[in-house]
């Protein structure tokens, strides 16, 4: 590969902007190998700051797994209900997640308000089709560890949360057994633990229990994750929680955790996992070259490490392993944050018919000197520092086109 000049082909979206986030944080989440799932029922179960202090502290990739999307619930902001508020709340957790740095996912099943216990939730939802979505989401996800918002045993909490610790337990086992399915490979997490500390007190530890302080604060933004949290729950407004309250000294946080299956821990809930890239066949010299790429890093030049990203490419993409798809989308990322690239396409109406001509206009524009040609078919365009490249096109709706809906209300709710 040539290092002195780089070709990227640019497509819609690479890039959201190249400081939108600390580039040392993408740079660190990239070297770290290790992977979380979180798990809930609902919008507004998850412990964000627990979230925040996984990406944050320790640069784990991580998700929450909202079973429901809360369309069973109150709305205090306006008349939206059912499937409406479950596309609010939905775009509720995705903001929240912009905040706390996770990823989300859902399944079908469907919030119908409050259930006294976890066998009347199920006598509701589709206990398979629900198991079976968790299990697409572990075997896509690929997590190191789950951790379950509540208990699997019955108690004075809602039935959906019950529920969602019970079919998180059927998924973890599931997840790893059996053969491909629609080209999903088996994937065993190594445990699942429940998170015991509620809002409303520390769990006592019991021996076997792993205790983790997850109070501080963000290295790079000097954020406390407990201001994070609240900003990140401060997203969830139609459910009221617009205030994000007092804003927090950094303290510590004692989160107690208990192994409901799978490897015991002794004192981390990383035990026993690899979460460097010496876990990859042949990752070990990503992982060296991560580190001396960060050792040099100059945040007031970013460009200057796009040779030694470019360089890591390559190499990384000669390996073969399931997390080598993220990896790679993730420093796609990182070249574009550096280079100064930003790419993005505009139309001229926001909504079409089937049948329509739609013309947007792609703009490209890099905000370095570091040399980038943007392949558009045929035609090569040199980007220079600073000037907008643009490039006019026009699309054909076709008359047979579905309508755009979200994709879990396409088919009738069962």
């Amino acid at each position: 590969m040539v290092l002195r000049r780089a070709v990227l082909l640019l497509l819609l979206m690479l890039a959201p902007g190249w400081a939108d986030q600390p580039v040392m944080h993408d740079l660190l989440q990239f070297r770290t190998c290790g992977t979380v799932l979180h798990i809930g029922a609902h919008p507004d179960d998850e412990n964000t700051q627990l979230i925040a202090w996984l990406v944050g502290a320790r640069h784990y990739r991580t998700g929450y797994l909202s079973l429901t999307r809360g369309d069973g619930g109150q709305n205090l902001l306006g008349p939206e209900f059912g499937a409406a508020l479950g596309v609010i709340r939905t775009q509720e957790l995705l903001a929240a997640r912009r905040i706390d740095g996770g990823e989300q996912f859902f399944t079908r099943a469907l919030d119908f308000g409050y259930s006294k216990d976890y066998q009347q939730t199920l006598t509701k939802w589709d206990r398979r089709a629900v198991v079976a979505d968790m299990v697409r989401v572990i075997r896509t996800f690929r997590p190191d560890i789950l951790i379950t918002r509540f208990s699997p045993l019955p108690g004075t909490t809602h039935g959906h949360h019950t529920a969602s610790a019970v079919l998180a337990l059927e998924a973890f086992k599931e997840a790893g057994d059996g053969a491909i399915v629609d080209g999903l490979s088996p994937w065993q997490p190594k445990r699942i633990l429940w998170d015991a500390t509620t809002p409303s007190g520390q769990a006592s530890p019991n021996p076997g229990d792993v205790q983790v302080d997850i109070g501080g604060r963000d290295p790079l933004s000097g954020t406390a994750f407990s201001d994070l949290a609240r900003l990140s729950r401060s997203q969830h407004k139609t459910q009221g929680f617009g205030n994000i309250g007092a804003m927090g000294d950094g303290g510590p946080r004692l989160e107690t955790f208990k192994l409901l299956a799978g490897e015991p821990a002794a004192h981390d809930v990383m035990d026993g996992v690899d979460t460097t890239w010496a876990r990859v066949p042949g990752g070990a010299e990503v992982g060296h070259l991560t580190d001396d790429l960060i050792a040099h890093f100059d945040p007031g030049h970013p460009s200057a490490s796009v040779p030694a990203l470019l360089k890591i490419h390559h190499r990384l993409a000669t390996l073969q392993d399931p997390m080598i798809g993220d990896k790679m989308r993730l420093l796609d990322h990182v070249i574009a944050e550096c280079a100064g690239l930003t790419v993005k396409t505009t139309a001229l109406h926001a909504e079409v018919c089937p049948g329509d001509v739609v013309s947007m206009t792609r703009t490209a524009e890099v905000h370095s000197s570091f040399p980038v040609d943007w392949l558009t078919g045929e035609k090569t365009m040199h980007l220079s520092p600073d000037h907008p490249a643009l490039q006019d096109v026009t699309v054909h709706v076709p008359r047979t086109q579905p309508v755009s809906q979200p994709y879990w209300l396409r088919r009738p709710q069962t």
